[in-house]
């Protein structure tokens, strides 16, 4: 088999024509394809599982980390906030008491009034209790196909994006795999949010790769938590996140396993066959008739995988930094008040006119890939990506010819905080 190469001749039909396509629908998938149907366009969302979510959802890892600075002031507005209420309306929370009714514009007069007419994000609540909760997965993901479908966004769900179609330095759409069989979508504009950049990846862009220590996190419930759960009548207290293999800085790592990027079918397969190793160890280990496991994650809990090199790069020195070009900010979800803005350049670079990144794979590098990764930062960068997509295909133009200023004003319409100051 060495040097062997099967040598295919493919004829792929067209299967459908869209303003815009999202390639991936995680946190930042389906921020861009709400924010762009929001704002008049044609949007198809692909999806390779068959639910929305992504790490949030299918990942288990139902923590929306704060949107707030770390001492007491809202810095989040827009659809972090928006996605933050969604989680927890429907299900359980463990939001703080103090910044439960943030959502109501009548509460939040009533509190402006009361600190001295000053407006909502002024208005301090204890630094302890910073603005993140948990969240029933299960039960976001079903509000989330609701969400998406009210903004009238297309979705197609068990496929995968193969390839996409250039013309220069324009992308003219996407040939994707599923039950059908291979079928091209033509567009007008990609945003890429597959999480690891492999469809602007393929098209050429440059990128660089993250390593992953092997993490595991499954659901797990067992008699004290039943009793719990029983005795304050709040049902969270069923299960709690059973951590396996290593902690996010490492602590825990097996000495035999490598770091992994988790770019190849071959490194997500090792992955997740070695946590699934370590959840076997803990159940032989226990009682059997004294736990169980609620859920054990579909895909892989990678948290670094690939990155766009874009027109910047964000970095831990641009802490608190100023950015004309800024389209969102962000907390830092481990040190409070420490916080950034996040300029447009970091989702695209100049050589692709219509292709754009969210999520964990916008130009960041270190410890601020960590701070953009997560769920309110993603729906940060999926909110601007998505509407700049919208704007592009309107506006009959690229991404290097795109006002940023008229970017900014929608962004700013839609309760969008764009700079820190």
């Amino acid at each position: 088999m060495n040097g062997y190469c099967l040598d295919e001749r493919l004829e792929t039909p067209l299967r459908g024509e869209y303003d815009v396509i999202v390639c991936g629908g995680g946190i930042s998938g389906v921020c861009a394809a709400v924010s762009a149907a929001r704002n008049g366009v044609r949007v198809l969302l692909i999806e390779k599982s068959v639910q929305l979510g992504g790490l949030a959802t299918a990942g288990l890892i139902n923590w929306f980390e704060p949107i707030c600075d770390g001492k007491g002031k809202k810095l989040m507005y827009g659809m972090p906030e928006e996605l933050l209420r969604l989680a927890v309306r429907y299900g359980y929370d463990s939001l703080p008491e103090g910044w439960k009714s943030q959502s109501d514009p009548a509460d939040i007069a009533e509190r402006a009034a009361e600190a001295g007419g000053e407006s909502e994000d002024s208005v301090l609540f204890p630094k302890k209790e910073r603005c993140g909760t948990f969240f029933s997965p299960a039960i976001f993901s079903a509000a989330l196909d609701r969400w998406t479908a009210e903004s009238g966004v297309e979705l197609l769900l068990d496929t995968q994006v193969v390839r996409t179609v250039r013309n220069g330095q324009s992308c003219e759409g996407v040939i994707v795999e599923n039950k059908t069989g291979r079928g091209f979508y033509k567009t007008g504009f990609v945003v890429d949010a597959v999480g690891d950049l492999q469809v602007m990846r393929g098209a050429g862009a440059p990128f660089e790769n993250g390593e992953n220590y092997l993490s595991y996190v499954a659901h797990l419930t067992d008699g004290a938590g039943c009793r719990q759960a029983a005795d304050s009548g709040r049902i969270q207290k069923y299960s709690r996140w059973l951590c396996l293999g290593a902690g996010m800085q490492g602590k825990g790592q097996p000495e035999d396993f490598p770091l992994l990027c988790g770019s190849s079918a071959e490194e997500i397969t090792a992955f997740m066959m070695a946590g699934r190793k370590l959840l076997f160890a803990y159940l032989q280990a226990t009682p059997r008739l004294e736990r169980d496991i609620c859920a054990a994650p579909s895909m892989p809990q990678l948290r670094k995988v690939c990155r766009l090199e874009g027109m910047y790069t964000l970095t831990e020195e641009d802490c608190g930094r100023h950015f004309e070009d800024s389209v969102g900010v962000t907390g830092d979800f481990l040190h409070s008040g420490r916080c950034y803005e996040l300029p447009l350049r970091i989702l695209y670079c100049r050589e692709y006119s219509n292709m754009i990144t969210a999520g964990r794979t916008v130009s960041a590098a270190g410890w601020a890939w960590d701070v953009v990764r997560v769920i309110p930062a993603a729906a940060a960068t999926g909110q601007a990506a998505g509407m700049a997509a919208a704007f592009c295909v309107k506006g009959k133009t690229g991404l290097a010819e795109l006002s940023v200023e008229r970017l900014q004003q929608g962004l700013a319409r839609s309760g969008v905080r764009l700079h820190l100051e």
